[in-house]
Formats: C-alpha cells, sequence, structure tokens
C-alpha cells in the first residue's frame, strides 16, 4: 500500500480513499524557536507500516526548514527522538 502524507495547518496526516483521517501528527509552533509535537495517531490498519516514524520525519524536516526545535511531548514523539541519533541537534 502506497502511503501518501498530506500538510495541513500544524500537521501532517494520511486519509483513506474516502477521505477519513488514517493516521496524524499535530505539532505547535511555540515562539519563534521552538515547536511541541502533542499528538500522533495511527489506526489498527497502518500499524507496522512506518507510517508513525514517517509522520515523525515529516515534523523533523519541516522544523529543520524553519530552524526550529522540537520538544516532543507525545510518547510516540518522545520515543522516536529517544531511538534517533539523527534528531539531537534539533531536540529541544
Amino acid at each position: 500500500m502506497s502511503i501518501n502524507i498530506l500538510e495541513g495547518e500544524n500537521r501532517f496526516y494520511v486519509n483513506d480513499p474516502d477521505g477519513n483521517m488514517l493516521a496524524e501528527i499535530a505539532f505547535v509552533p511555540t515562539g519563534e524557536k521552538l515547536a511541541i509535537i502533542d499528538h500522533t495517531y495511527v489506526d489498527a490498519r497502518l500499524k507496522g507500516q512506518g507510517v508513525g516514524k514517517n509522520l515523525v520525519l515529516k515534523v523533523v524536516e519541516k522544523m529543520r526548514n524553519e530552524q526550529r526545535k522540537i520538544i516532543p511531548l507525545c510518547p510516540f514523539a518522545k520515543h522516536e527522538f529517544d531511538v534517533t541519533p539523527e534528531y539531537q541537534d534539533i531536540r529541544a
């Protein structure tokens, strides 16, 4: 299954063909130099396909482009930051 990650206001998400949300990561820009990842959701139908990891990566790429650091408050995002050495430069 090909996963198409869409971008919305302060979130990235995946919809099914009918437009129903299957996965989402939400973040909140805070001040000029920070963003907080506060929510990650992946429907059971997509579990184990790396969708959550790809959503975190999308936020990391966006915040790097905006020169912001990330506070990963969401437990899933925090875990991804804990196990991904490449994210340490952007972690607040």
